[in-house]
């Protein structure tokens, strides 16, 4: 009878709460549009959002000068509904980039993660880690300290902590379309 009371117990409509996760949600604090997904890297201390049509492999290996973290996606356009693709725009660019993306293209993106060190600037990092005389274009991203593009198209973000290098290579998807547009919504941790 105590077994029936029990399991009728817990049947009971309540007040229409629901369980909430104890565990934080990686990205939960990104503010993505509804078609994109969050990514977050905790040890890495930033996040970002991303197409929802993408799809990525992940891969880390710790980087020698300067020291830090190499964090590399191999990225493929695999979007829930294929439809027919556009041809490709005309540019001198190899490979050429599709006006639209067609399932399967694919691109890679190295996302580095750097010690900031006693480095008071980005300038001052960029000069004691490049060659002498790099160029930086400011530009904003997310909620960075600092932000510029170095002249190969690179980004560099200098955080309270790091400094964190985006280096695209959009092979037959347009990386730098996607990603530029999405500066905004990165947040850095640390």
């Amino acid at each position: 009878m105590i077994v029936l009371v029990l399991a009728l117990a817990g049947c009971q409509v309540g007040s229409g709460s629901h369980a909430v996760p104890s565990v934080p949600q990686m990205g939960g604090d990104l503010k993505c549009p509804k078609s994109d997904h969050p990514y977050e890297d905790p040890q890495a201390g930033w996040g970002f959002c991303y197409p929802g049509s993408w799809k990525y492999t992940e891969r880390a290996q710790a980087s020698q000068n300067p020291p830090g973290l190499d964090l590399t996606f191999d990225i493929t356009y695999a979007p829930a509904i294929r439809t027919a693709c556009s041809p490709a725009a005309p540019s001198t660019a190899s490979p050429r980039v599709a006006a639209s993306p067609c399932p399967g293209d694919f691109a890679f993106m190295i996302l580095s993660t750097y010690e900031r060190g006693s480095s008071a600037d980005l300038a001052s990092w960029v000069g004691a880690n490049f060659k002498p005389g790099t160029n930086l274009e400011r530009i904003s991203w997310g909620n960075s300290v600092e932000a510029s593009r170095l002249p190969d198209g690179r980004r560099i973000a200098l955080t309270p902590h790091h400094v964190v290098i985006m280096d695209l290579h959009s092979g037959l998807l347009d990386l730098e379309s996607e990603m530029s547009t999405r500066l905004g919504t990165w947040k850095f941790s640390f």
